[in-house]
């Protein structure tokens, strides 16, 4: 699967993207929510994994963003924070996002959480 990975924190974007790569996705980054919309269609993204806490716009609202877009009913948006798990559980709902995975489980739960996303959403995994 084709994954864009938002946070602005180096290291913890690092630590999303090598967990990912491991386990077989095409990941993109980006330490920014600008420019997200346009790199989901030019790179043809499955899933957004996108952190909470961002100073431009936090992860729960640009989900929400994604979900009004003309690809939002078909990606796959999975949240991460170093928040508690109920809170992030209550965001996802609020804004309709696939998944959700704290910051001390990243390594454990985010590839089963992105291919849970996808399935979610209609997306299988891509042949390589």
């Amino acid at each position: 699967m084709r994954v864009l990975i938002i946070d602005d924190d180096d290291i913890a974007r690092e630590l999303l993207s090598s967990t990912l790569r491991k386990v077989g996705h095409d990941v993109f980054e980006m330490p920014s929510a600008i420019g997200a919309t346009r790199a989901i269609f030019e790179n043809d993204v499955d899933a957004v994994v996108v952190d909470v806490m961002m100073p431009d716009i936090c992860g729960d609202k640009l989900a929400r963003v994604l979900r009004q877009g003309s690809r939002g009913a078909t990606l796959g948006i999975v949240l991460v924070s170093s928040r508690p798990l109920e809170e992030l559980r209550s965001l996802a709902r609020s804004t309709q996002a696939d998944g959700v995975v704290t910051k001390a489980e990243v390594r454990s739960s985010l590839g089963a959480s992105v291919t849970d996303a996808c399935a979610r959403r209609g997306r299988a995994l891509r042949a390589r």
